[in-house]
């Protein structure tokens, strides 16, 4: 995997459209404290990262995709088992938690790439992990390093740190899952 490649083609896409990246991830942050709004507002931040991974125009209201079309079911159905079993983990061990959250990466971006339900969307990440463990671990450190340096700077940092990451994770699950940035429309089919 070329992830200075892909992590280039992430910003070059977002920093033409970084004002739209940055409103749409400040009205998911801001929207975040309400509970119920988490996990449809990550889907939507992850809707318009693929959006941008496929090159495809974006909108600031792309971040309320999580709203529509049974997308708020599956988001939560997936952010509940996310939450169960890194709780889980993490009471076990700390670095046990961390596995388990390089375990889940691919799985929002399956959600909203394929249109998976939830219990689909976590079996398919569990086995493009299994497959690409060396490739996972590294897109999870690349990911950590930059979130840190964009919490570093602020509010400001993250506003353009968050969507980078989402659209180069969007990437990276595109090229393990054999997808191509052409194929698949960003809504899926929906299965609850």
């Amino acid at each position: 995997m070329n992830y200075e490649g892909l992590l280039k083609s992430a910003w070059n896409f977002q920093k033409d459209n970084i004002v739209t990246y940055a409103v749409a991830t400040l009205i998911a942050f801001v929207g975040m404290i309400l509970i119920v709004t988490i996990a449809p507002l990550y889907y939507g931040l992850v809707h318009i990262a693929v959006k941008g991974a496929r090159s495809q125009p974006v909108e600031i209201n792309d971040v309320f995709e999580g709203f529509r079309n049974g997308n708020f079911v599956r988001s939560w159905i997936y952010m509940l088992i996310y939450i169960v079993v890194v709780g889980i983990a993490s009471q076990i061990a700390s670095i046990l938690g961390t596995i388990v959250g390089i375990v889940f990466i691919f799985g929002m971006p399956l959600l909203v790439i394929k249109g998976y339900s939830g219990v689909d969307a976590v079996k398919e990440t569990f086995e493009l992990v299994k497959a690409n463990p060396v490739e996972a671990l590294v897109l999870y450190i690349i990911m950590a390093v930059l979130n840190v340096i964009g919490a570093i700077a602020l509010i400001i940092g993250l506003l353009i740190t968050a969507p980078l990451t989402q659209i180069f994770l969007a990437k990276a699950t595109m090229e393990v899952a054999g997808e191509t940035a052409q194929s698949g429309a960003s809504s899926a089919t929906v299965v609850a």
